[in-house]
């Protein structure tokens, strides 16, 4: 099923939603695979000091009926962030906003794109190869972590590439 939506720069009003939906989707992709430590710092007041860290990075929503359903963040060459609402998912939303990453990517002179995803993480996995990503290799990817006295776990990630333009 598809739903037509709206994809727009994202904007300061987006805040509330775009972090519910990037913490709930995080866990929902990642818990599975990091030691419960790092769970302690995988809270919604992290989320929040990361989206305003994020300076660089250029935020995109996807709405419909003025509800946000998911979000896009690029930076350089890289597709950086792409989560979709739970209840929104299998409706076309993430197509559409890794559309727009792509298309933000090429407007600014991107012919090769990156993105970086967990691998085990395969509802994302089938996702990316379908859009016409391939794995360039894979990497092993330290789970960040505040406390530098702690055990870092190391997680196996692939690096998908994209021809674009």
């Amino acid at each position: 099923m598809s739903t037509r939506v709206q994809i727009r720069a994202a904007a300061s009003e987006d805040r509330a939603a775009i972090l519910r939906i990037w913490h709930e989707g995080w866990h929902d992709a990642q818990a599975a695979w990091v030691p419960p430590h790092v769970l302690l710092y995988r809270t919604p007041e992290m989320f929040a000091h990361w989206w305003d860290a994020s300076a660089p990075e250029r935020f995109f929503v996807a709405t419909k009926a003025d509800e946000v359903l998911g979000f896009v963040s690029v930076e350089g060459d890289e597709v950086v962030k792409l989560y979709v609402d739970l209840a929104a998912r299998g409706q076309g939303v993430a197509g559409a906003l890794l559309m727009q990453g792509e298309a933000v990517l090429v407007d600014n002179g991107v012919t090769r794109a990156t993105l970086y995803c967990t691998l085990g993480n395969t509802r994302a996995e089938r996702f990316y190869r379908r859009e016409g990503w391939v794995v360039d290799n894979v990497i092993a990817d330290p789970v960040w972590l505040p406390d530098t006295r702690m055990e870092v776990p190391v997680l196996k990630t692939l690096c998908f590439g994209k021809a674009l333009g």
